[in-house]
């Protein structure tokens, strides 16, 4: 209990001011939880990850570091096993918590990433879940905007406001370029390439790229520049206190236009865009190179995804081939 205290005080046994560990202090002990979670963060940071998936890793572990503790089990990691892990983790999850097998499989991804780290760095021997299979499970659908429901949002901001201009001007931004919510709003002023007609994009893990945008969206970004006027801050999404926008507030804006729009059956959202992106681009005979490119994404996994999803060919190319066409019964 008196850990537990100490962690919500931001303490961990064995860490100095700053978080950092210290072999020397005492209670330092090479494959405690929090220790390790603590050096596999600093480790993660140094390489390079995105502050998105630090988080990431830290939510989830600690949820798997809970649900030992709550089953009074050993969080050192030389204690976990295989067993431990089926019984007190995913067990206990699935029967117990009710999570989905999707949430359960992001969270699994994180221990495994955290165990090989400590294999690697020779705290443990192997990893207890090296015979953990984390299962697919089942596909989830891809929720897209149909093209009338994009054209019903896109009526609903005043356009003679400027937070009405501001919000369309977003909107077009996710449409013509399918860039995550927290991308848009990183995006500065001088990002903006005119003369290429490119954006330039701090994508994930500090990884930039150049997504262009065409002369529709380009009118659109000239008149709400035109409108935001001067400002001391360089994003180029703000608020009429001049603040830089936050995902929140992009994701409350698109919600209430979607509410207005009287949009069901699809959630209202940034990523939606996204998706909607990919889903037209993919039927407007998009490369799959090129899409990949401009998503962002490290492989072709996801964008194979969108062309297995709406790609079109194949639909064409079965009038051709179709037997029961051909025969003509």
């Amino acid at each position: 209990m008196e850990n537990r205290r100490r962690r919500r005080r931001g303490y961990i046994a064995g860490s100095n001011e700053d978080g950092g560990i210290n072999a020397n202090m005492p209670g330092f002990a090479s494959d405690d939880f929090d220790d390790c979670l603590t050096m596999f963060l600093r480790d993660r940071r140094a390489a390079g990850r995105a502050e998105d998936t630090i988080k990431y890793y830290r939510e989830q572990l600690i949820y798997v570091r809970d649900a030992f503790e709550l089953h009074n089990a050993s969080t050192r990691l030389g204690r976990i096993t295989h067993d431990g892990i089926t019984e007190y983790f995913i067990e206990y999850s699935l029967n117990v918590r009710n999570i989905s097998r999707g949430t359960l499989n992001t969270r699994l991804r994180a221990l495994r990433a955290f165990l090989n780290w400590a294999v690697q760095r020779g705290i443990i021997p192997e990893s207890p879940m090296r015979n953990i299979e984390i299962s697919a499970g089942k596909s989830r659908r891809i929720e897209t905007y149909s093209r009338e429901q994009i054209r019903g949002i896109f009526r609903q901001p005043d356009l003679e406001t400027f937070v009405g201009l501001r919000d369309y001007t977003i909107m077009t931004l996710l449409l013509e370029t399918g860039i995550r919510v927290r991308e848009l709003v990183d995006i500065n002023v001088g990002d903006i390439r005119w003369e290429d007609s490119q954006i330039l994009i701090d994508g994930k893990n500090g990884e930039y790229r150049l997504v262009p945008f065409q002369a529709q969206a380009r009118r659109v970004l000239k008149r709400y520049l035109k409108a935001r006027g001067e400002s001391f801050v360089d994003s180029l999404f703000i608020t009429h206190d001049d603040d830089k926008m936050s995902r929140k507030a992009v994701q409350d804006r698109i919600s209430k236009y979607g509410r207005m729009a009287g949009i069901e059956g699809v959630r209202n959202s940034p990523h939606t865009f996204r998706h909607t992106f990919a889903k037209m681009s993919v039927r407007n005979g998009a490369n799959i190179f090129d899409l990949q490119k401009i998503l962002g994404h490290k492989t072709l996994e996801m964008v194979r995804v969108y062309v297995n999803l709406y790609s079109e060919e194949v639909t064409e190319s079965h009038r051709k081939f179709s037997p029961i066409e051909n025969l003509r019964i």
